[in-house]
């Protein structure tokens, strides 16, 4: 079955990270800290805070207590920041088929869609601080 949403592991790993990083009021976490405090691969946490390192997300500092933090700029992002740092940019189902077989717009699901993207798009646009509570 084919679902509403569509995001990644990887992705919902970084609303996560972002979530952990957050409640750590800006202390530097080792990657294996957040690996545990997770429960998600070592490996696949790694790529997922290389992705968010690139899109300035997060900080990286190096040496023997390096780890991560949120940066100013993650700090002040919205979720959708997050999500299209892993999975690119987000885009709305406008129907669950690949192709429309209706052609009129009173689909039996139309509501259902359109009710779903206009709370999709709320918390998208919701600071990431403000959804982990953390602020």
């Amino acid at each position: 079955m084919q679902s509403v949403l569509r995001i990644s592991d990887a992705a919902v790993i970084a609303l996560h990270t972002a979530d952990y990083l957050a409640g750590r009021g800006g202390t530097i976490s080792p990657a294996m800290e957040i690996t545990k405090a997770l429960k998600v691969s070592y490996n696949h946490l790694s790529k997922v805070l290389q992705q968010l390192t690139r899109a300035g997300l997060v900080t990286p500092a190096r040496g023997p207590k390096g780890g991560f933090a949120l940066s100013a700029a993650g700090k002040k992002a919205k979720v959708r920041d997050f999500l299209s740092a892993i999975d690119g940019p987000v885009t709305m189902n406008l129907c669950l088929l690949k192709h429309k077989v209706c052609k009129h717009k009173d689909c039996m699901l139309g509501g259902f869609l359109s009710e779903t993207n206009r709370r999709f798009e709320k918390f998208l646009n919701a600071g990431v601080l403000d959804i982990s509570g953390r602020k």
